[in-house]
């Protein structure tokens, strides 16, 4: 059997004769004419567990799965690409396909008697109909249409859908159940230091703040929750998720350069602890999530003290473990924490040794060993992750490793006809899937990476890639919602450009005054690039990509030029 994860609770699901997705099992429900039962499934699931404890337990269910279907069951972390077509809409997903992976029918979790009957029922209608429903592309969030060129009042159309959704009195988007949004958040300190008003810094600092004294964090030991079940934050989902952790980590050090409250700081500090102390091993791993346990976080800090910590997976996934690694080597260097840089720079080499191979890039997730190759996501996380990295300290085999990366993604990934990235490589995609267009989140990534290697070689080329990119994501404005946060944020980098820190130094200790300069601006698109120069002291220049404001040796100097800026933009908002 394959590697499959239940419960940690007592249950009965493993009685069911599960399969990995793969060639033998659409073979086998081809040959013997049955339907297939796919379950997307999470360890830090609470309802997934709760399937598995009641319905996957329950005799009649497992019965009829076993002699009416093949079962395929799928672990969301592992396998992305899978959950991201066919994902109902949570977890755990419960999908009915045909052998040639067609969606039949599909839902969320089913309780035990519910099971029995659909499970009847689907199994029926295929005897009888064959019935295929097929869900049409025209479903999709953003509709593909080539034009001219990215246009910038898109961005500030998808910052007013933010605003539209804002909850004026508990911060945050919507209604129940809430999730903290955090590239919305980034993208509304972007457009208020843009100029575009000061209701954007208000949507940013009502919902941290709803969130932080609400109930999202928690308050024992730090990191914060997947989700809220109520509008004002005070009844989390209680999973725990690295991805959501170092984007929400990242926020708040973007919130607190922007605003100084020193809130945003203690809460970034334990954010940061948390993520050390339980999503990592302290050197070079970080781990994928911790399970929901209800009881165990609603107990009193002595009471914890005498029971077992949720169970923490860990998976050392690859495109959370690379953002995670340069979040922590930002925080370092912003905070004057060397524990949490060294942590980061040894995860990138952490990822680049165990989980890098020339013949697939990087794989998508590491137990031990190296396994799923093929997936953008993780060769984009990484290069970006490589190239940031290298900016901060000038080590030329980031830049090196990043090349690769980029190479592969362009090789393997890129989609010259219609000028979009592919969420796969052909050569690794599981059976029954083939290579399709990557989801809106993962072009705009991709675009960001290429202008990122566009700003560090000027080859024109990649401005070129992501021009495509960015330029087919578009339709009329109220096509665009609050989850087009990402897109807006890389055509907002394509438009204006970033605002480069060229440090030369003969060595990153010298440089590090001014890098803390640079960390501690709350400019958006800021992009520090050390490199190092042997024949003088260090010294910075303040670019754009045509030319140079400022050339010093002086750090004073350049905060001065650095505190200009803000002030430009503060007059911007003023006027």
């Amino acid at each position: 059997m394959d590697d499959f994860r239940f419960s940690p609770r007592s249950n009965r699901a493993a009685e069911i004769r599960w399969q990995a997705w793969s060639e033998e099992a659409f073979a086998k429900a081809s040959a013997e004419d049955k339907p297939i039962l796919l379950s997307i499934s999470a360890v830090w699931c609470h309802w997934c567990h709760e399937m598995d404890e009641a319905s996957y337990s329950d005799q009649e269910v497992i019965d009829l799965v076993n002699e009416r279907f093949v079962p395929i069951r799928v672990d969301s972390d592992r396998n992305p690409d899978i959950n991201s077509r066919y994902n109902q809409g949570g977890w755990p997903s419960t999908v009915f396909l045909s052998p040639d992976a067609a969606v039949l029918a599909g839902t969320t979790y089913v309780p035990p008697a519910g099971m029995r009957s659909i499970l009847v029922r689907v199994s029926n209608l295929w005897k009888e109909h064959k019935v295929t429903i097929n869900v049409p592309e025209e479903d999709l969030l953003l509709t593909k249409v080539i034009e001219e060129g990215p246009e910038p009042d898109i961005v500030t159309d998808i910052g007013y859908a933010i605003l539209r959704a804002w909850d004026r009195d508990y911060g945050g988007l919507g209604d129940a159940p809430k999730f903290p949004q955090a590239e919305s958040i980034a993208l509304a300190l972007e457009l208020y230091m843009d100029g575009y008003g000061e209701d954007f810094l208000s949507f940013a600092r009502s919902t941290l703040e709803g969130m932080l004294r609400g109930g999202l964090m928690d308050e024992g030991e730090g990191g914060f929750f997947r989700y809220s079940t109520t509008r004002d934050w005070t009844l989390p989902h209680y999973e725990k998720m690295l991805s959501d952790n170092v984007a929400l980590l990242s926020v708040l050090l973007r919130a607190y350069k922007t605003m100084g409250f020193p809130l945003l700081r203690e809460a970034a500090i334990k954010t940061a602890e948390y993520i050390k102390k339980t999503l990592s091993d302290g050197q070079s791993r970080f781990y994928g999530s911790q399970d929901a346990d209800e009881a165990y976080y609603n107990a009193l800090p002595e009471e914890r003290l005498r029971m077992k910590s949720p169970a923490v997976d860990k998976t050392v996934y690859t495109d959370w473990a690379a953002q995670a690694a340069i979040v922590f080597i930002q925080t370092g260097a912003l905070l004057d924490n060397r524990e949490y840089t060294d942590i980061g720079m040894r995860a990138l080499d952490f990822l680049w040794s165990e989980s890098f191979r020339e013949a697939g890039g990087m794989a998508h997730y590491n137990i031990g060993l190296p396994k799923r190759f093929g997936l953008l996501d993780d060769q984009v996380s990484t290069a970006l992750a490589f190239m940031q990295a290298y900016g901060l300290t000038g080590n030329k085999d980031y830049f090196e490793h990043a090349q690769e990366l980029m190479r592969i993604i362009r090789e393997d990934y890129w989609d010259e006809t219609n000028g979009e990235l592919l969420d796969t490589a052909a050569p690794s995609t599981l059976p029954g899937l083939k290579p399709d267009s990557a989801e809106p989140t993962s072009q705009a990534r991709g675009a960001e990476a290429m202008l990122h290697f566009w700003v560090l070689t000027g080859d024109e080329t990649w401005h070129e890639m992501a021009k495509r990119i960015l330029t087919g994501w578009k339709t009329e404005s109220q096509s665009y919602g609050i989850l087009a946060a990402p897109l807006a944020r890389a055509i907002n980098f394509f438009v204006k450009g970033p605002l480069l820190i060229r440090l030369l130094s003969p060595s990153p200790k010298e440089a590090g005054d001014f890098l803390e300069v640079a960390l501690l601006s709350p400019l958006p698109r800021l992009l520090p690039e050390l490199k190092l120069d042997e024949t003088g002291q260090a010294r910075a220049e303040i670019c754009d990509m045509q030319s140079c404001t400022l050339s010093t040796s002086d750090t004073k100097a350049m905060a001065e030029e650095l505190n200009v800026r803000h002030e430009l933009f503060e007059g911007v908002k003023r006027s």
